[in-house]
């Protein structure tokens, strides 16, 4: 018999396993041989421990479609073509595997995978260990975004992630109890964890890390597939790369194994020789063109591959895909304008990484004054149209919201102003006395007020427009819920007849797209 050869992965705690392990044995599944590595007291830790696909599982927790904090939305969004290729091989392999999205799980109802689930006789988890002697001690921040503007939490998910794969035989979960009967019916003993955020959800919500290794089951954690929420700052050099492995070592520390699970199923030959890359470099802070990040006078971008050893890092900063070519990563970007930054990993002048992108926008520079005429006191031009079909037409609410709410941004309240909801226009006179026009302008964030936007917040996007006399003079990029609001500041041509503002879609016309033009009006000084 051939002897099992080990290999040791750089930065993983679990390593792994020759091919010969996975030979099939006479009324058994193929078992996977894995070691157990203390990197930090550089020594092995236990004896071999071996997985028996047929009675492991895979389980996924939340990796959800958005984020209220938009780095934390982009890391989770940047894990899932590594987590769609591990859990392919493991299904492979004969690994159960397990969608536990914790609050979007109603998203699932009617998909024969958590039918399946539901249809299982319940069985309550038992406590048959005490708690895990787990301390977390990375700090968390106020967001993953670090110094600058910090996101506002709200609920805003709807399901997971939409680039994920859902296999036939998977199973939802949503409770510790339904979590327990599904995986003890199958015979399942051994769990590996992998998802968002380690040291929150991963760890203690139902059907959780913590939950099933005190029913009994014997844990891991996907070391390569799970981030933690903690912070970014850019001062002490610390990223959310050092809050995950810190996290990850206290869970290491407590007594839970880690495995580097896609390098390990890779070098046992269990994924496909010529795959693509599965990895981005990651931004941190972390915006896109459908969210950017606003910064007020500059930001510190600090670019990361964790899981690309030996690769460098090559950027552009015009939006264009990186080469070999580009200016070479040494140490974080500072960034003082609005900026499209692409970014890709390279080794040996061969790309190995997916390409990724950021986008910054920086603020304009001050808060406008406040006018000496309001729109508000104003009465609009209406629409030709309206003499025909006035319900055609979405025209603002005077100094509320468009539902007739105080006018509310970025958790500040507002008295003056027009309510927007998108898509919609209108149009006002311009008198020979008014100078400029001023406003401010955000999304309407009162679907915050009932459970925290539950479901509903990541659905609104919308873009601010001016125009005068048919002339674009200004324009917001796409702005979402608690964003900072935007600032205009226009002066009026001499001998201009009309200003025509806009509230349009940002591309999703949704129902939810409310936008609020705060402030807004003339100055005749």
């Amino acid at each position: 018999m051939k002897a099992t050869r080990y290999f040791f992965v750089r930065g993983a705690v679990l390593s792994l396993i020759a091919a010969a392990a996975f030979a099939q044995r006479p009324g058994k599944a193929p078992a996977l041989a894995c070691l157990v590595w203390e990197e930090s007291a550089g020594r092995l830790s236990s004896p071999p421990v071996e997985l028996n696909p047929s009675t492991t599982a895979v389980i996924v927790i939340d990796v959800w479609n958005y984020h209220w904090c938009m780095t934390a939305s982009e890391r989770v969004a940047a894990l899932v073509p590594r987590m769609n290729a591990a859990l392919e091989a493991a299904r492979r392999q004969g690994m159960q595997v397990v969608w536990n999205p914790s609050d979007a799980t109603t998203a699932y109802g009617g998909y024969p995978q958590y039918e399946r689930t539901v249809a299982t006789a319940r069985r309550p988890a038992p406590d048959r260990r005490e708690d895990l002697p787990v301390k977390f001690t990375a700090h968390v921040g106020p967001c993953m975004c670090g110094p600058g503007l910090p996101c506002k939490v709200n609920y805003g998910w709807d399901g997971m992630h939409p680039g994920l794969t859902i296999g036939d035989g998977d199973l939802f979960s949503s409770s510790d109890d339904e979590m327990y009967a599904a995986l003890t019916e199958r015979g399942i003993t051994d769990l590996i964890y992998m998802g968002v955020h380690t040291n929150e959800c991963v760890f203690g919500k139902p059907g959780a890390l913590s939950k099933m290794w005190k029913a009994g089951f014997r844990c891991f954690l996907a070391r390569d597939l799970n981030d933690a929420f903690t912070r970014y700052d850019p001062a002490a050099g610390y990223t959310p790369e050092d809050g995950t492995a810190e996290i990850d070592e206290n869970l290491r520390q407590g007594g839970v194994p880690c495995i580097n699970l896609y390098e390990t199923f890779r070098r046992a030959g269990l994924t496909e020789a010529d795959a693509a890359p599965v990895d981005y470099v990651r931004f941190t802070p972390w915006g896109k063109r459908e969210r950017p990040y606003f910064f007020e006078d500059k930001t510190i971008v600090t670019l990361t591959a964790p899981w690309l050893d030996g690769a460098e890092i090559r950027y552009t900063t015009d939006g264009s895909r990186p080469t070999p070519q580009s200016p070479l990563y040494v140490e974080p970007l500072e960034i003082a304008q609005t900026q499209t930054l692409c970014a890709a990993a390279f080794r040996d002048g061969a790309c190995v990484s997916l390409p990724g992108e950021a986008c910054y926008v920086k603020l304009p520079e001050a808060t406008p004054p406040l006018p000496d005429v309001y729109l508000d006191d104003l009465d609009y031009i209406p629409n030709d149209y309206l003499k025909i079909v006035s319900s055609c037409m979405w025209y603002p609410a005077k100094s509320t919201s468009f539902e007739g709410k105080p006018l509310r941004v970025r958790e500040e309240t507002y008295g003056r102003g027009l309510g927007f909801r998108a898509p919609s226009s209108v149009q006002y006179e311009i008198r020979p006395a008014y100078k400029r026009f001023v406003a401010q302008a955000g999304v309407d964030d009162n679907l915050l007020s009932q459970h925290n936007g539950r479901f509903l917040a990541m659905h609104s996007s919308v873009v601010f427009k001016i125009f005068i006399d048919g002339r674009p003079v200004a324009e917001s990029p796409v702005m979402r819920i608690s964003q900072a609001p935007w600032r205009f500041d226009i002066e009026i041509p001499p001998g201009s007849r009309r200003l025509h503002l806009a509230c349009t879609d940002a591309g999703s016309r949704h129902l939810l797209d409310y936008g609020n033009w705060i402030n807004a009006g003339f100055i005749t000084r």
